[in-house]
């Protein structure tokens, strides 16, 4: 039996709109256009035209995450200590808008505004936990000690970063692995309200 791709891509979300972040976070949203009359139509609007997550393909919605570190140094009395460490985060959404939302039955729309209203919540964790692991990153780098020369701490401080990011990357695997059961409980019960209400 097929699984609906709603379900499944909601599940390979990658990395949002209404969570608070802070102001190193840049956030961007754009929207793709899906149209139809039933579930199983909306759910052949995503595989068509929603974003690509790598690597199971097409998603109901996505985030695009870059962190960008800006790292400064300075050399005084024999040492080379950490001036200032800035991770910018650019956040861009990808959510799916409803073309046809008044041609749409009421108990179908009902379900869509429940997808669509988890799918925005589920990209915002996404951002905030990016924007926590940029501060992370940069407290961790105000924090090296000294070192002889300022190349030996821009590698201890790329070290740091990196380490970071693999941490940042691991827990946004996890957030997407926790959240599979309220996932297929949305879908299911969104499911079963269409077919009720025909």
């Amino acid at each position: 039996m097929r699984r609906s791709l709603l379900w499944v891509s909601l599940l390979a979300l990658t990395a949002t709109a209404c969570t608070e972040v802070g102001e190193r976070t840049q956030l961007s949203v754009g929207y793709y256009s899906i149209a139809g009359r039933t579930f199983d139509e909306l759910d052949q609007q995503v595989e068509l035209h929603g974003p690509t997550v790598s690597p199971t393909g097409r998603a109901l919605a996505a985030t695009n995450i870059r962190m960008l570190p800006d790292l400064q140094f300075t050399f005084a009395n024999g040492q080379c200590s950490v001036a200032s460490a800035r991770v910018d985060v650019q956040a861009h959404v990808t959510l799916p808008r409803l073309a046809n939302p008044e041609r749409v039955k009421r108990a179908l729309s009902k379900a869509w505004d429940n997808l669509e209203q988890y799918a925005t919540l589920h990209e915002s964790v996404h951002v905030a936990i990016a924007d926590s692991y940029a501060l992370k990153a940069e407290k961790a780098i105000d924090a090296l000690p000294p070192e002889k020369d300022c190349q030996t701490l821009r590698g201890n401080a790329v070290l740091a970063f990196r380490k970071l990011m693999a941490e940042h990357e691991r827990e946004q695997i996890q957030f997407d692995e926790d959240e599979k059961e309220r996932i297929a409980e949305i879908v299911a019960r969104s499911r079963h309200e269409v077919a009720s209400a025909q």
